[in-house]
């Protein structure tokens, strides 16, 4: 990792960085918990910035388990869910569609199963995504 988290790419010999709010704004939701270190410690950094920096270290304090899924071209490839398994992220699209989910049997998932889910608000019915798993991370301390 670079000292600066908003490297953006090296042209023509010359590292270039996102300077902006809004294109700080725009990379800090990919964030790890070290490149969020790190961009609190750049200097002159954005009141705003450093508030989205916050709300990403809150947010991977909650994440209990990340899965993957086979490619297949889908839009979405990886979940974060919570302790209770509650989707909380979704990567690299459709947030907005997967967030909110809750996750059968979240902590029995190994390589290659498929995942079941429930939607908020339909108790009775359960749906499951076609594309297996291929890697499960728990994270140790993420919290309800």
């Amino acid at each position: 990792m670079t000292n600066n988290p908003f490297k953006a790419g090296v042209y023509d010999g010359v590292p270039t960085y996102h300077v902006t709010a809004d294109d700080r704004l725009r990379v800090v939701g990919s964030f790890e918990r070290a490149y969020c270190a790190a961009a609190l410690l750049v200097p002159g950094l954005q009141k705003t910035v450093a508030s989205a920096v916050h709300r990403r270290i809150r947010h991977l304090d909650r994440v209990a388990t990340v899965v993957t899924f086979e490619d297949h071209g889908q839009d979405f490839l990886r979940w974060e869910l919570d302790a209770k398994g509650t989707v909380i992220g979704c990567e690299p699209f459709q947030a907005s569609i997967w967030c909110g989910n809750v996750v059968i049997d979240h902590e029995k998932l190994v390589v290659g199963d498929t995942l079941r889910y429930k939607t908020p608000g339909d108790a009775s019915s359960t749906d499951s995504i076609r594309y297996p798993l291929v890697r499960i991370e728990r994270k140790e301390g993420g919290a309800a």
